[in-house]
């Protein structure tokens, strides 16, 4: 038996498998298949394109759907319809901003503190509601009190 597994071992490591040209076609062309695909399915990723597009400086195209469209007729609804107070330009604070200011830091020290906090935006409200309160006195800080504070709280 010892013969005989000496003898396999010796005539299968002597054995070559010749490659036929035939063989040798069928690799070449798998190979080219196989990197034709990857190529193919390389260039329609849209990280690929979004690369290509910034080393083109072009912008990447936009793809629109039917939310976007929905979400942007909601944006201009809404920017329509908002009530933004008419001196909240980049100019810097107005007189009546300042005087405001002043008269809350003064009187009113705490509310100051939160007002002081809030965003140009709605310091402007408050400005806003400041000149158009036609309150006496008392009663027109207890507005901007609550005022200033539903705006800081996101009330």
């Amino acid at each position: 038996m010892k013969q005989h597994m000496k003898q396999y071992n010796i005539s299968r490591c002597s054995t070559k498998t010749p490659i036929t040209l035939l063989s040798f076609i069928w690799i070449i062309v798998s190979l080219f298949f196989v990197f034709a695909t990857s190529l193919t399915l390389a260039t329609t990723d849209d990280y690929l394109s979004v690369l290509e597009n910034e080393a083109g400086n072009t912008a990447p195209p936009k793809k629109v759907s039917a939310g976007d469209n929905y979400l942007d007729a909601l944006s201009t609804e809404a920017e329509a319809s908002a009530h933004v107070p008419t001196n909240t330009g980049n100019t810097g604070p107005s007189k009546e901003q300042l005087a405001l200011e002043k008269l809350l830091q003064k009187e009113k020290p705490t509310t100051f503190k939160y007002y002081k906090k809030l965003n140009r935006w709605d310091k402007a409200t408050v400005v806003e509601l400041y000149r158009t309160d036609n309150a006496d006195t008392p009663a027109k800080f207890d507005h901007l009190r609550k005022k200033i504070l539903d705006l800081y709280f996101k009330r």
